[in-house]
């Protein structure tokens, strides 16, 4: 009898520090900074481009600018998730307008990821340079 008791008597803490050793605590990963300057490179069927991402932070968010060959536009819906991000922009050719998806990950003083639109999805990696 006392074997039994004692064994149920053990039993209950060790599967109380059990259990508790499985429960996730969650803190939310702390969000990256993608404020600054930073110069991407693409590389394209018409060779390599090297716009610059503008992005700073403002009341509600980020806001952006991204100059290219084609002029400057504005960023839209930039999202900054932990070291993900995201953002969209609109694309102005002969063959009609196009939404740009960037979908991609910080790094420090890095950036990489994909740019994807109806056509498909290419690869970018961007420096911050300011």
């Amino acid at each position: 009898m006392i074997n039994a008791i004692s064994k149920s008597m053990l039993l209950g803490p060790v599967l109380l520090v059990s259990i508790l050793s499985l429960a996730e605590t969650s803190t939310p990963e702390p969000e990256a900074d993608l404020s600054g300057t930073w110069t991407l490179t693409i590389e394209t069927p018409m060779g390599i481009s090297n716009p610059i991402l503008t992005i700073w932070k403002s009341a509600d968010g980020y806001d952006g600018t991204y100059e290219s060959r084609r002029g400057k536009r504005g960023v839209e819906d930039i999202e900054v998730m932990g070291q993900a991000f995201s953002f969209r922009m609109m694309v102005s050719m002969p063959m009609g307008d196009f939404e740009m998806v960037y979908k991609g990950s910080i790094d420090g003083e890095k950036i990489s990821g994909t740019i994807g639109n109806a056509m498909g999805e290419i690869a970018f990696v961007g420096r911050r340079s300011q």
